[in-house]
């Protein structure tokens, strides 16, 4: 591939994007600033590649009201090969045709990395094709464990993770006190008293790891009591159904993952206890979508199309400087998408 200087990589992407359609004849084109900050690169470089696409009729600037379409290419034209412009996605092996949340997140990254100006390539076990393509970077979408961690980091290239398992790499902090908040006041507004932390497996202790001590403090706010039911080994239900049997039973429930939810849903049937009338289930993670149910479960997760973007701009600061100290970004969750499985607002306790 031939190697491509900055600002000529810039018109190229440029070139591609009046040809697709994003641009109408006579519209605003992108600003100077916006491309800077998008490649970035200073102000000068991106200065000349809009100079470059002036000279050709493209574009006019006009001053004090930006940059307008003159003209579009008759042709489409593609973005150059640009070397080292490829950006590897690691996903552990495996079928994930059916993990909607992980799908999600993949297809958030290409859309994000192609609009960054690179390509993206999607790798399991060998890391050796990342070293073939040159990749300028790399982003971590599962808990690939710590010696895989170990291999990618000796391939040299800069890696961060989109989770906060990926341990042994830089990674996105997500706002565990914020989401905790809205889960505890939207089970207090339903009349709750008394709420249940509820998983099981490797997955649903990562998730108590992280929202824990975020939902003792929000809890505690709405004068709440919380219980916790996820075992470091061993299956939940036992320890379901005692906080269903005891004289403390919970109003609510925040279930850690979504393969949690036979059990949970197989223990409220034993008791009788039926979602959304005599108690609140709340899932974390999208994957909830996919189990039919009737109510559904209601679900939060976290906000997938930002922490992708941050996730891309977090990896670019390190590859324009690999010793960089890299910055926290802090990354929402979404908002909680009721679909009738949480007790109805009390009127109540809304006044």
């Amino acid at each position: 591939m031939e190697r491509v200087l900055k600002y000529q990589a810039i018109e190229s992407y440029m070139l591609q994007e009046l040809s697709c359609g994003r641009f109408a004849l006579n519209g605003r084109f992108f600003s100077e600033h916006d491309i800077a900050r998008q490649f970035e690169v200073t102000i000068l470089t991106a200065r000349k590649a809009f100079a470059r696409l002036e000279r050709q009729g493209y574009i006019v600037r006009q001053r004090g009201r930006g940059t307008f379409v003159k003209a579009l290419p008759e042709q489409p034209q593609r973005l150059k090969m640009i070397r080292r412009c490829i950006i590897g996605i690691v996903v552990d092996d495996g079928d994930f045709d059916n993990d909607l949340k992980l799908g999600r997140m993949i297809a958030a990254l290409h859309r994000t990395i192609e609009k960054a100006g690179y390509l993206s390539l999607l790798v399991g076990r060998d890391f050796k094709v990342l070293a073939e393509a040159e990749a300028s970077g790399v982003i971590v979408l599962d808990r690939i464990g710590e010696q895989r961690v170990r291999q990618l980091i000796c391939t040299g290239i800069p890696a961060v993770g989109m989770y906060p398992a990926c341990s042994g790499l830089p990674r996105l902090s997500f706002n565990f006190a914020e989401a905790a908040g809205r889960i505890a006041g939207r089970f207090a507004r339903s009349g709750a008293c008394r709420v249940a932390m509820v998983g099981e497996g490797e997955d649903a202790l990562a998730v108590r790891n992280l929202f824990e001590k975020e939902m003792a403090l929000a809890a505690k706010a709405y004068g709440m009591e919380l219980a916790i039911a996820v075992p470091p080994i061993g299956s939940v239900r036992e320890e379901f159904a005692a906080l269903l049997d005891g004289p403390r039973r919970p109003e609510a429930v925040f279930v850690m993952n979504s393969r949690s939810l036979d059990t949970v849903s197989g223990v409220l049937h034993e008791k009788g206890v039926q979602m959304g009338r005599d108690i609140s289930i709340l899932v974390n993670g999208s994957n909830a979508l996919l189990i039919p149910g009737s109510p559904g479960y209601s679900i939060i997760d976290l906000d997938i199309g930002l922490a992708a973007e941050n996730c891309v701009k977090l990896l670019q600061r390190l590859i324009s400087d690999p010793q960089v100290e890299v910055p926290c970004i802090v990354s929402p969750y979404g908002p909680i998408i009721e679909r009738g499985s949480l007790l109805p607002e009390s009127a109540a306790s809304g006044s």
